[in-house]
């Protein structure tokens, strides 16, 4: 019986033929089963048993369910079109509320708070531009420094000037 010990082994790797299977299964059916065997007696005999079992069989009205799906389909996308529609609406006309004013071109909004009045909303923003005009200054100016003390600095007109102090020195000397 060691057939039946490679074809155990073969079984249990997955690499049994479906011939080889029966033959396992027909073994283990027959009455004369070896001891060293006996431990897998009752794993065929379950497979035997469940395939007796069957399955309930369930019959699905092919009309009436065809019916219910389309009138359910129907339904949704009505229901989807109506909430499209609707938050269209929504974002393309924005409902008014009760203090904003009629005339859009005098609205300014400043630290969160409405300010409806024009020389007011002037005011507060030429105030701004004056603000960053001297932030703006104050940060630039380090460079406009280095950019005079760069033109003081020029190479050909400090030799020149050193040139002529040297003849003026040396025409004195002689």
């Amino acid at each position: 019986m060691n057939n039946i010990d490679n074809l155990l082994n073969n079984y249990f790797e997955g690499a049994t033929s479906p011939e080889e299977e029966k033959a396992l299964k027909n073994y283990f059916r027959n009455g004369d089963v070896q001891a060293q065997h006996e431990v897998y007696k009752s794993l065929f005999a379950a497979f035997d048993e469940e395939k007796q079992i069957a399955a309930p069989q369930f019959e699905i009205p092919a009309a009436r369910g065809s019916q219910q799906r389309a009138l359910s389909r129907k339904l949704w996308m009505i229901a989807a079109s109506v909430a499209a529609i609707t938050l269209l609406v929504i974002i393309l006309f924005p409902f008014k509320n009760d203090t904003e004013t009629q005339s859009g071109d005098n609205l300014v909004f400043i630290n969160g708070k409405e300010i409806t009045n024009p020389q007011k909303a002037q005011q507060y923003a030429d105030k701004m531009f004056r603000q960053a005009n001297e932030i703006i200054r104050a940060n630039y100016q380090p460079f406009e420094e280095a950019k005079a003390l760069q033109t003081e600095m020029d190479a050909d007109r400090i030799f020149n000037d050193l040139s002529q102090q040297i003849n003026y020195i040396e025409s004195g000397n002689q």
